[in-house]
């Protein structure tokens, strides 16, 4: 068995000193150190996985200080790695954007015949409460005991069992709160001991089969900017919409939890007639699961494009990438609408 391991940086790669957690390069190595402690602790001699790990590291940093530069790098480094070398591949990275590039990962991967899992810490590898060394743990067992293609986080809640996410589902974090949640509890699967259960909800549609299924890779990652002309907007009362400036090339506008916004407000009335006039799209993120309030008739009255039920963080993911990708945005439209790299819940196909 044989598994690549890219480190990125983020807590899993960082030492506590003083006041401050900082990126570490020794990190590297304990992470596979203390895996293999972990191992020889729980398991039997016999069942001890006999692994053989290379390493990367394409660049070492918090992941708060990403930039679509650094999924730029991470891109150019998965790309000239020969896969049929490898069982599988694990990103090391950190938790405040461990959704972005996840998702980025999963997109650019679709098409992988290994998987590739992420993993991240709460802590750092010293703290007794880090589940680093667990979530790095599971990642090589779901490789090793191959129950998928494709692109996956392994992550451990507090008081909760391992579980495997799919990369293009996860959530962002709450305030105060280091757990990792799939849109709609639709994690891949979860394990018990070093056992891998499928996860059973209606939105996982977890088989055999479907975990092989072959995806399309329709993105490609140009050089160019750290930018991802982008005008993220998110909903709060007494708000006021202000116009986007001239290098805004979307908007991906957030709702609040049951799919709405204030529909209301005059100055969505101005940036709607704004946006149209400059041929700038408008996507809903967030609506489209159950009961429609009558003010989410603004969408179209407004012209914006409700997309379906999948992770927010995800699609900003991904109009980053149709923009690069396609100039037309009556293309961009159409692919945000479609389910790509498991994206998209089964319920909305």
């Amino acid at each position: 068995m044989k598994i690549l391991v890219i480190f990125t940086g983020g807590t899993i790669g960082s030492t506590e000193s003083g006041s401050y957690v900082s990126p570490d390069s020794t990190k590297l190595y304990k992470l596979l150190s203390l895996y293999k402690k972990r191992a020889k602790k729980y398991k039997s001699d016999s069942n001890i996985r006999n692994i053989e790990f290379d390493v990367l590291s394409p660049y070492q940093t918090l992941s708060e200080d990403i930039t679509c530069y650094n999924f730029r790098l991470l891109s150019e480094c998965l790309n000239k790695v020969d896969k049929s070398l490898y069982d599988g591949i694990i990103i090391t990275h950190g938790t405040d954007t461990l959704q972005y590039t996840a998702a980025f990962t999963g997109y650019i991967m679709a098409d992988t015949k290994i998987p590739i899992v992420i993993v991240s810490a709460n802590y750092v590898l010293e703290n007794p409460c880090s589940n680093g060394v667990d979530n790095f743990y599971y990642a090589v067992e779901f490789i090793c005991q191959k129950k998928g293609i494709g692109v996956f986080v392994s992550y451990c809640n507090t008081g909760d069992c391992p579980k495997i996410h799919r990369a293009t589902r996860i959530i962002m974090h709450q305030a105060y709160n280091d757990d990792v949640y799939s849109v709609c509890n639709s994690y891949y699967g979860y394990f018990d001991g070093d056992i891998f259960y499928y996860n059973d909800n209606k939105f996982a549609y977890n088989t055999a089969n479907t975990a092989q299924q072959k995806q399309t890779n329709i993105f490609s990652v140009p050089k160019g900017s750290s930018s991802s002309n982008i005008l993220v907007i998110h909903p709060y009362p007494g708000m006021e919409y202000t116009l986007p400036s001239e290098d805004v090339k979307a908007v991906l506008h957030y709702t609040y939890h049951s799919g709405t916004l204030c529909s209301k407000l005059p100055s969505l009335s101005q940036f709607s007639k704004y946006t149209c006039s400059k041929g700038i799209p408008v996507f809903i993120t967030g609506a489209g699961l159950g009961v429609s309030y009558e003010s989410v008739r603004c969408y179209k009255d407004y012209g914006f494009y409700v997309l379906p039920v999948t992770s927010p963080e995800a699609m900003y993911i991904k109009l980053w990438l149709c923009i690069i990708n396609y100039k037309n945005t009556s293309e961009i439209v159409r692919v945000m609408q479609e389910p790509l790299a498991d994206d998209i819940l089964l319920s909305n196909n």
